[in-house]
């Protein structure tokens, strides 16, 4: 049931300090999987720097789909003649019960009640379970493993055994070397008499070394030794522990591990042991106090959504795993699968600054700012890659990895992203920006956002073309369009170019630095190009409507504020939503999410984009986003940036400005209210709550915040809250009886609800999983109609090969070719009203019957066309 709650259409702010929607805990922060099957994959852990993927048997390394793969920030190695790449390291969590001879998690004997649970308040993953071992004995199991977010260099693992035997258990603490395979051992060693393994290991090329330190602490009640195992095999190092235990008793033995590398110690394996038996001796309750307490303050300022559990849970998820792979202080980027897994060689894209940075920026600047750090420390590699490539200024290399030189694999036929998408130097430049705008600090402006602004800014006033009439022009180009390559005058390019420079202007203007009056010339002369009959920006020169990849245009309005009447804003979305890949990335409906809550658009869409952009993408029991509908990166950070996006600047319509804070609060249904705690502004802290009616700011911490609403702005002050109206676009009055009314479908899609044919957007879709279907809308209230519209999807076909653009046609119609519209009053007894039979061309049917008193309006399909199941845009009931 989507929840309609009333609106409001007043502009002017409201004085009362009305409370509305209150921060109060929404969704669950403990994610729980009680079996392996198709809805399970393993989850992964990390505070940042440290980065553990836990398999199933709940410590250790194990292969398959999602492999599970132990990372560190900026260990990079480079294979002969490949490029560089974030390597993993041996698998530290390795702590493995054995009886009999058998690994528990090995496949072995029999395992009941399984589970496995992590904890996004604290970051631990908890696995138990009961087993009997082929010997017969039962034990139940319990592992906690975490990385500690309040040390960087330590991470914990412990085990706890009930036997309902006695006899002799053992335990191996192993470092295992395993998946590490672009790095080779240099030294490792055992301390018995303190319990402690480690070793050193280098990568392949880059020759960065990390040492790996692991302590163990055994319970009171376990009498062991350590006995050194593995001796021979390489990059693998271990220590097992036999010991007498009784039934029904328990014991625990718990490891500390340590991981320094020589990115940050010139001696990185006595660090690591220093780091594991310094938290061996504060002991476990004092290490995971420390960095409960740690993501506790991380917690603090985050994104609450009400009257949604699901969506909140999937909210509370997201920025658990985005947090896990970013920490103050850590001047490493962040990759797609950030330190989930080393997925695209953890290079750094687009994505960071894009899709990342904006949801890190709002609430966690200093997160935010090792970003920006990253690429201010590699502004001379990108100096260097503009004059190899014969441009001046600074050029960002496409994927970026240790040192800021273009990093993107061969061969140039599959991958020309590295020759063409130059976007990625203003997508740099913007975030550059935004944390001035956000920060308000004038001396990172001048000492690092200022060089790169200005290179920026000067690589694009040299790749400019001049043409006719005083207009400029970027030739050979990609846009996020990765389908359609090297092009001319591509949209985003050219208005983020134009951007960049205008965003450099102000920079010098803010620091009394003179910029080349050229810079705003050449902006004022880069535009996208305008179809005046369709009153839509063509993506490039020669556009011909075909597919497009991911969100490109309509990226336009959102991030870069490009000026265009909102016809024209409307008009590109409603023209592009439909032509994007299904099979591209989730990020296209976060943008969609944001523009259409910024154009109040009437209607549900907002919130159907919401839905679009997760429900494909984010289905096992841990809430881990894929970058596609069928796969690709694991855990997919940049889909949880774009995501998280929605709430923090799509409901809010937060944006940043030198002067203050601009807000444009919405909702549409399906969310009860969303709290933005402690968003960042110029050292202040505040919080905004969106309400049904109402959403009120206040202040939480620091000087008074200047916050624009519409025309209006208000000085938010210690104890003086300020109220404005929620927008409410599902509440704009219409003639559609059907119009955002609770839906409901004999199957659907996922992202392709019911509630997507009538949210009064043409450009979303209902599609059932099979042919044969069924839907039904409640209307608004009984009433006699004679007349209903049917819009139908279509199909375009996709890209036939890497750098070859999609042909334009042939468009398929998924439509139904066989039909019936039916009526009812109370939602049981049904009268077919009119019929379809045979109708395979048009994308809109308008249907006229005789008057029919109903509360209830539905279809019921029987057949399509190309034997797939129809996609029904809009259904609406004058």
């Amino acid at each position: 049931m989507i929840l309609l709650v009333g609106s409001t259409t007043v502009a002017a702010m409201l004085p009362a300090p009305e409370a509305t929607a209150t921060p109060q805990a929404a969704g669950s922060y403990v994610l729980t999987a009680t079996g392996t099957g198709s809805d399970y994959a393993p989850t992964f852990t990390g505070n940042g720097y440290l980065g553990v993927r836990v398999p199933p048997a709940g410590q250790g390394y194990a292969g398959g789909t999602v492999p599970a793969q132990s990372e560190v920030a900026g260990f990079y190695a480079q294979p002969s003649g490949q490029p560089q790449q974030r390597a993993n390291i041996p698998t530290w969590s390795t702590f493995t019960f054995t009886d009999g001879g058998q690994d528990f998690g090995g496949g072995a004997g029999t395992m009941t009640g399984w589970r496995q649970q992590l904890n996004l308040h604290d970051g631990s993953v908890t696995t138990t379970a009961r087993w009997t071992a082929p010997n017969g004995h039962v034990t139940d199991v319990r592992y906690e493993v975490f990385t500690d977010r309040n040390q960087a260099h330590v991470a914990t693992v412990r085990l706890s055994l009930t036997p309902e035997w006695s006899g002799t258990a053992t335990v191996t603490d192993l470092i295992d070397g395993t998946p590490a395979d672009e790095t080779t051992e240099v030294s490792k060693g055992w301390d018995a008499a303190h319990r402690q393994d480690w070793e050193t290991v280098r990568t392949t090329g880059l020759g960065i070394v990390a040492g790996l330190a692991s302590t163990v602490e055994p319970g009171p009640n376990v009498n062991a030794t350590a006995t050194p195992v593995d001796q021979d095999a390489s990059q693998s190092v271990g220590q097992r522990f036999a010991f007498p235990v009784s039934a029904r008793d328990t014991y625990t033995l718990t490891k500390y591990v340590g991981v320094t590398t020589s990115q940050d110690t010139s001696a990185p394996g006595p660090s690591a042991r220093r780091q594991s038996a310094a938290a061996a001796s504060a002991g476990f309750d004092a290490v995971s106090g420390e960095n409960t307490a740690a993501w506790a303050t991380l917690w603090a300022d985050r994104v609450d959504i009400l009257g949604n559990p699901t969506l909140a849970t999937e909210v509370n998820a997201s920025e658990f795993y985005l947090w896990s792979s970013t920490r103050d202080g850590v001047n490493w980027s962040i990759s797609p699968a950030g330190l989930s897994s080393n997925g695209y060689d953890g290079h750094i894209f687009w994505d960071a600054e894009t899709w990342m940075y904006p949801t890190l920026l709002a609430q966690h600047p200093d997160l935010a700012v090792g970003m920006d750090n990253y690429r201010y420390e590699r502004l001379g590699a990108a100096q260097a890659h503009a004059t190899q490539t014969g441009f001046t200024g600074a050029r960002f290399p496409w994927e970026s990895a240790l040192d800021g030189t273009e990093q993107i694999p061969p061969p140039v036929s599959v991958n020309s992203e590295g020759l063409y998408e130059q976007h990625i130097t203003a997508d740099v430049a913007l975030a550059q920006w935004q944390y001035y705008l956000a920060t308000g600090d004038k001396t990172w402006l001048r000492t690092r956002g200022w060089p790169v602004l200005s290179g920026a800014a000067t690589f694009w006033a040299g790749r400019a073309v001049p043409g006719a009439n005083g207009g400029y022009h970027l030739d050979n180009v990609t846009g996020p369009d990765e389908e359609n390559p090297d092009v001319n005058d591509e949209a985003y390019t050219n208005v983020a170019a134009a951007a960049t420079l205008r965003m450099a202007t102000e920079a010098a203007r803010v620091l009394g630095i003179g910029a080349p009056a050229s810079w705003a010339t050449i902006a004022n002369g880069l535009a996208p190009r305008y179809d005046a009959s369709t009153d839509t920006h063509p993506e490039f020169a020669g556009y011909a409507g075909q597919l497009v990849k991911q969100a490109d245009v309509t990226m336009l309005q959102y991030p870069w504020a490009y000026p265009m009447s909102p016809g024209t804003a409307q008009h590109d979305i409603d023209y592009y939503v439909p032509r994007s890949d299904p099979g591209g990335p989730s990020m296209d409906d976060a943008i969609n999410t944001i523009d259409t809550a910024a154009l109040g658009s009437p209607g549900c869409s907002s919130y159907v984009y919401t839905q679009r952009s997760i429900e494909p993408f984010m289905r096992d029991a841990f809430d881990q986003f894929s970058e596609t509908r069928t796969g690709g990166a694991f855990t997919f950070m940049t889909g949880i940036g774009g995501f998280l996006q929605e709430f923090l600047y799509g409901y809010s319509g937060l944006r940043w400005t030198g002067g203050g804070v601009s807000l444009d609060p919405s909702l549409a249904g399906g969310v009860g209210g969303v709290v933005l705690h402690g968003l960042a502004w110029h050292g202040s802290r505040f919080t905004v709550s969106i309400g049904p009616r109402t959403t009120q700011v206040s202040l939480d911490s620091g000087a008074s915040v200047p916050v624009k609403v519409g025309s209006h702005t208000a000085s938010v002050a210690a104890g003086h809250p300020l109220t404005v109206p929620t927008r409410r676009p599902d509440r704009t009055p219409t003639t559609d009886l059907a119009r955002c009314q609770p839906a409901t479908a004999s199957t659907a899609q996922p992202g392709a609800d019911p509630l997507a044919a009538v949210d009064g957007s043409p450009a979303t879709d209902w599609q059932p999983t099979q042919i044969a279907s069924s839907l039904t809308v409640p209307l608004t209230h009984p009433a006699t109609i004679n007349s209903a519209t049917l819009v139908w999807g279509r199909q375009w076909p996709g890209p036939p090969g890497p750098n070859i653009p999609p042909p334009p046609g042939p468009v398929t119609i998924l439509r139904a070719t066989d039909y019936r519209l039916v009526t009812s009053m109370d939602g049981r007894n049904w009268t077919v009203v009119a019929q379809v039979h045979g109708r395979t061309t048009g994308t809109q049917d308008t249907l006229t019957f005789t008057p029919a008193t109903a509360r209830y309006v539905g279809i019921q399909i029987t057949g399509a066309t190309a034997q797939t199941p129809p996609m029904l845009e809009e259904l609406t009931v004058p």
